[in-house]
């Protein structure tokens, strides 16, 4: 499975801002919903659904990354999208330290083992420091997303 298959370049932010997790959540929502993504009816429930998500534990999976992902009745596809927040978030992430970078997936109830497969292509994509250290330097959507296209081989 390959990241690419589900994140275009318009859902990729490079410049976002938020004190926490949950201000963090709605900004990465927010921006789906202004490029598309989300019909902007669905946007209270997303929100919901990933909060919710983060109240079983945090998605701050460490080094600067935060991976929150939701599934509901209401979502129509699969989707990943990317925000960048520079000056770093309070995320309760497992090394304690400000997340920077927020892999947000968001799918269909009915397709759990993609949903699970997705997470996992990006956790190992991650582990890849060059591409990872890219990223986070980048202020430019089409590089980060070409970067990650080329890691995938595409």
């Amino acid at each position: 499975m390959k990241i690419t298959d589900y994140l275009t370049e318009k859902l990729i932010a490079v410049n976002l801002s938020a004190p926490g997790k949950e201000e963090a959540i709605a900004a990465l929502v927010d921006h789906i919903v202004a490029q598309g993504g989300v019909d902007s009816g669905r946007r209270d429930a997303l929100i919901e659904k990933l909060t919710e998500r983060e109240s079983l534990g945090s998605t701050g999976v460490g080094g600067g990354v935060a991976i929150p992902h939701a599934s509901g009745e209401n979502m129509e596809k699969m989707m990943v999208a990317i925000g960048k927040f520079p000056k770093g978030v309070d995320y309760s992430a497992i090394d304690s330290k400000p997340v920077n970078l927020v892999f947000m997936i968001i799918g269909p109830t009915r397709q759990p083992r993609a949903h699970l497969q997705l997470l996992a292509a990006i956790v190992r994509t991650l582990r890849n420091k060059p591409l990872l250290a890219s990223i986070l330097e980048s202020t430019d959507p089409a590089h980060i997303y070409k970067s990650l296209k080329e890691a995938e081989g595409n």
